[in-house]
Formats: C-alpha cells, structure tokens, sequence
C-alpha cells in the first residue's frame, strides 16, 4: 500500500504565514523592536533557509503581492505630502536627497575600489548604494504614528530616492560596460534615456490617472464603494507600471500627492483605507521579502560586505547631515535623518539581478561581476533589512515624533465635520 502524501496547499501556506507573521511581530514587540523586523524574521524563518515552507519557486510565483504592496506603500507615502509642507522643507529635502544618495555613492565607489581595485565593480557597488528601501520606513512611521517634519522629510526623501537611484545606475552601469568593452563610452543619451524614460512615464501615469481618480473620490468619499474605489485604482495603476516598465513606487505616489493636493485634501480617507486594506498585504510582501533572504549567503559577504554596509551608512548619514545642513533644515530633521535611510530591498536586489544578465555578454569577467554583486547584496541586505526599521524608530523617538498623529479614524471624522460644517455656512458669510 503506497503511503499517503500530503502536500499543503498554498492558501494554506497563506494563511499559516499570516498567523506566524503575526505572532512574531507582537513578540519583537515586547522588546521594543518594530513589528516589521518579526515579519522578515517569520520569512527567514519559513523561507529555504530553515523550514522551506516558502520555497524561492514559491517566492517568485507570489510576486504579484509584492507590487501590491508597494503600489499601496507608496500610495500612501504620496497622501502624506502636501504642497505646502513641501514648500516649506523643499529646499531641504532637495538638499538632503542629492547628499544622502552621493554621500552613499562616492564613499562606496571609493572603499570598494580600494579593495577590489577594480573601478567598474566600484561604480556598480556605488550606485547601488544610493537605493533605500522604502516599505519597511513606511511601516515603521505608521505604526508608531510618527507625525512632524522629520517625518515628512523622510517620506519625501524615500520616495523620490528611488528615482534618483535609477538615474545614477544607469550612468554607473554605461560607464562599467564602456570600461569592460573598452569602447571609449557610450553617449549621453544612452545614459540618460532609460531613466528619464521611467521617471517621466511615473509622473505622466500618477498624474494622469490621479486627477479624474480625485473628481471621482470627491463625490464618493462619504458612500461604502469609496475603499474598493481606492484600492482599485492603486492596483490599477500598480499593474499599468509594471507593464510599462515604469517606476511602481513614483507613480503609485505621484498619484497619492495629487489625492493630497489637487482641489480638497482627500488623503485621510485615502490613509483609512490604506490602514484597513493593506497590512494583509504588507505582512506577506515582508515575509516573502525574508523568505528571499538566504542565510547561506552571510559568510560570502566578507570585507567587501562589511565594507559597503559600513561605508553605504556613513554616506547616507553624513551625506543626509550635509544636505540638511546646506538646506538649513530643523537641528531635529538634520540630525536624526540618516538613520531612516539605512533599509535596503526591492530596488537594490532588482538592479543586481539585472547586472548578472546585463553583464554575462562580457565574458568571465563580467559574470564574475554579477556574481559577486548578487553575492553581497543579497546578504547585506539581509543585515540592513533587520537594521534599518529599528534605527527609523531611533530616529523618530530622538526627533519627538513618534505618537504625534492622531488615529486615522479620528482625522477621518474631523475632516468629515469640517467639510459638513462648511457646507452648512451661506455664501458670503465668512468661516469663523
């Protein structure tokens, strides 16, 4: 008699890693650690490290979750900016941008060439360098109710930190091909075509699809049908980018700021929705982020992994202290910033795995590159990823504005008193 397979099936899988999710991220919480760390922890500890319960075939099979995630991540990140907080950090946080993501760039091109004294591995590890991560920062700000300009500044720097990351990459990596082809350099429209390309098309799509998503949420704010309207559209236009080639997180924020901005502030029901709707997708995007984390990787790093997570910080700090200081922003927005730029994910480990392809036509020089790029980054980002959440918390706590955003439900219903009570006012009689 043949004996029984069992093979669980994969809703369950599901839902079992909901629950250990869960579970482990109210234990880190009793010792003061965000709940996010338990998430990836729960991933690591499912993932082909240690149970394969989540395999890597499975990982991949569920990437959708993860553009979901982000689509909404950044959706969220895009309602928290207003115009007019913008403007007044503006000079800042363009500042603070420029310096965190060169500070980060020239200080790991220098050491990794220092130690590989080789200057195309230096420009890749470089710009690589310049990403940060932004889902786990936003997680933290929220669960924590972070609210001030510190908060706002950061919001901003993460989410356009990105693009300014795939700009430099691309000149990074047009620079190593020309170096490993010895062609003497490619144009500057190579260089620059790509990104501009993907930037511009976020921005186009976000504000394209976000003013008539305004008008509609404006006549539909006060029915039931307003969450799945919200949510519809962010994954709309999630799954339009990803089509399109297009940066997911700009445009899903573009189109949060113009929820926040164009005509009336709708972005509290945008914030209550987000709230309601997406932690199920952010307990698994961070659990899946674990799942990819291969322990076995941690030893290859060596001192040229330790090399670059020391030195990525001391840029993102210093560059970030130079930037704000050069911008004249707030001692407490100048001073705690850096260490919210610590994370490093998606982006990173997408452009890695795009150097192993990109490269592979430049023989064993150029696989031995990809290698040795997807090597590192994929183990430090297993450390950074544990890291940065807890120094985002450091910082918000050493600004004072961890606690200082009331719960959506009440911002929800005092913008809905506010906007009855203006409706109730006659015309020409002023607002008190």
């Amino acid at each position: 008699m043949a004996p029984l397979q069992f093979e669980l099936d994969i809703l369950s899988i599901i839902g079992l890693i909901i629950i250990l999710a869960y579970l482990g991220s109210k234990m880190v919480q009793r010792i003061g650690i965000p709940q996010v760390v338990g998430f990836i922890l729960v991933g690591v500890l499912l993932g082909s490290s240690f149970l394969n319960l989540v395999p890597l075939p499975l990982v991949h099979e569920l990437g959708f979750i993860s553009e979901i995630a982000l689509g909404l991540i950044g959706f969220d990140m895009g309602s928290h900016l207003r115009f007019g907080d913008l403007r007044r950090l503006g000079r800042s946080i363009v500042a603070i941008l420029i310096g965190e993501a060169l500070g980060a760039l020239l200080l790991v091109t220098a050491g990794v060439y220092l130690l590989t004294r080789s200057i195309h591995t230096a420009f890749i590890f470089g710009a690589l360098a310049a990403a940060t991560a932004p889902a786990a920062t936003v997680d933290v700000l929220a669960e924590y109710r972070a609210k001030g300009p510190l908060t706002t500044t950061l919001l901003a720097v993460v989410g356009l930190d990105d693009a300014l990351s795939l700009l430099l990459f691309s000149f990074a990596a047009a620079i190593a091909e020309s170096l490993l082809a010895h062609s003497g350099g490619l144009s500057l429209t190579q260089m620059v075509t790509l990104p501009i390309q993907e930037i511009g098309g976020a921005l186009l799509l976000g504000i394209g699809i976000g003013v008539p998503f305004q008008w509609l949420l404006d006549h539909l704010k006060e029915r039931h049908a307003v969450c799945a309207y919200i949510v519809g559209t962010v994954l709309f236009v999630a799954g339009l980018s990803s089509s399109l080639g297009i940066s997911l997180i700009l445009a899903s924020m573009t189109m949060g700021v113009v929820v926040a901005n164009v005509k009336s502030d709708n972005s509290q029901y945008a914030h209550c929705t987000i709230e309601r709707v997406g932690p199920l997708a952010y307990i698994l995007f961070f659990v899946l982020v674990g799942a990819r984390l291969q322990v076995s990787m941690l030893p290859q790093m060596g001192l040229l992994g330790l090399a670059y997570i020391l030195l990525r910080a001391t840029g993102k700090f210093g560059g970030a202290w130079l930037g704000g200081w050069l911008g004249k922003a707030l001692p407490q927005v100048r001073n705690n910033l850096g260490f919210g730029l610590l994370s490093q994910a998606g982006v990173a480990i997408g452009l890695a795995l795009s150097i192993a392809n990109r490269f592979d036509a430049y023989g064993e020089v150029g696989v031995q590159l990809g290698h040795t790029v997807i090597s590192v980054i994929t183990a430090t980002t297993f450390v950074v990823q544990i890291i940065g959440p807890i120094m985002v918390k450091l910082a918000i706590v050493r600004a004072g504005e961890a606690g200082q955003a009331l719960p959506l439900e009440e911002e929800v219903a005092g913008q809905r008193y506010s906007d009855r009570r203006e409706s109730y006012i006659p015309r020409g009689v002023a607002n008190p």
